[in-house]
Formats: structure tokens, sequence, C-alpha cells
């Protein structure tokens, strides 16, 4: 009777295991799916530059102004291949991105987007650094440097490396490198 039993539960086990290895793979096989499209090699149109971030998030640019490139972060979606939202500041454009393990922060300019039709009037309380955490999904937004810089801390992010998107740019463009390495 007891044989009996242990193989009653090995097989249920082994069953088990093999329906979560199933659904593992599938899991993996949907993560990968992000980075074998062209998210990380796509270096934009002729009339627009992108830099990929960490997967949903890229810096796309599609105007200059004062011979400045505006540049805007944006979450790309299944709705449109060219983009997506991008996050709501008043700010002109990001001036500084980094990455740190799934964390992206972004400095923007003190201009304001009033060039492009946008509007002043929240010109005062318009946050210039964000906080992207990637896993959750989440933004924080904070008014001053020294507000976001102890985030970073908090997030054991002791000392950001600040680079300025058009060199971003130029390094994808010219040497295929990122911030950091999307998995193969």
């Amino acid at each position: 009777m007891l044989s009996l039993f242990f193989l009653l539960a090995t097989c249920g086990c082994s069953r088990i295991k093999s329906r979560y290895d199933a659904a593992k793979e599938r899991i993996e096989e949907e993560f990968d799916a992000l980075f074998q499209t062209d998210f990380y090699s796509d270096l934009g149109g002729w009339d627009y530059r992108r830099v990929p971030l960490i997967a949903p998030y890229e810096l796309c640019s599609m105007l200059k102004h004062d011979n400045i490139r505006v540049w805007v972060c944006i979450r790309r979606n299944n709705i449109n291949e060219f983009g997506g939202p991008g996050l709501n500041t008043d700010r002109l454009s990001v001036e500084y991105a980094g990455i740190s393990d799934s964390t992206i922060y972004l400095s923007y300019s003190e201009a304001f987007d009033d060039i492009i039709g946008g509007k002043r009037y929240d010109a005062l309380t318009s946050p210039r650094f964000a906080i992207i955490d990637v896993p959750t999904d989440s933004i924080e937004w904070h008014e001053t440097e020294a507000e976001w810089l102890d985030a970073l801390h908090k997030r054991n992010i002791a000392n950001p490396q600040r680079h300025h998107v058009d060199s971003l740019y130029e390094d994808f463009a010219n040497n295929n490198r990122l911030l950091f390495n999307p998995p193969k």
C-alpha cells in the first residue's frame, strides 16, 4: 500500500513539474520575443531618430528647434509601431539619460514646450527629473536635482552616470552601442 502511494505521488509530482516547465518556457519565449524585434537595432527613419532604453521605453526625436534636437521619452505600445505615449511634462526635451539595472533616469531641459504648442501655465511647477522603474512600469517625477539624486540613492544608485542624449544617439548610430546589453 505504501509503495502504491509513493508511485502515485511520484507520477503526480512529475506531471506538475512538466506543466510548470511548459508554462515557464512559454513565459520565457514571450519575454525573449521582446528582444528579438528591431527594438534594440532600429535607428529611426528619414524624419526621426530613436535611442532604445529598456523595452518598451525609448527616446525619439522628430523635431529640431534653434539647431537643437528635441528628445521625448516614449513608451512603445502595440498600437503604433512608431511609438506610443510620451512622458507627460511641459519640459522641452530630455537632455541626459542613464540606466542602472532596470531603472531609467532622465534629466529634462530647463526650457519649456511652448515652441511646439505647449502651455506655460504649469511652467513653475513642471518637474525636470524622472525615474522610471521598468518592471513595475512606474514613473516618479522630481522638481529638483537634489530630490532626484536622493531618490536614486534610495534605489542604490549612488553615482548616476548621465549621458547626453545626442551623444547616446551618435554612439548608437555609429557603433551600435547602447547604455546596456539586452539579452540575446
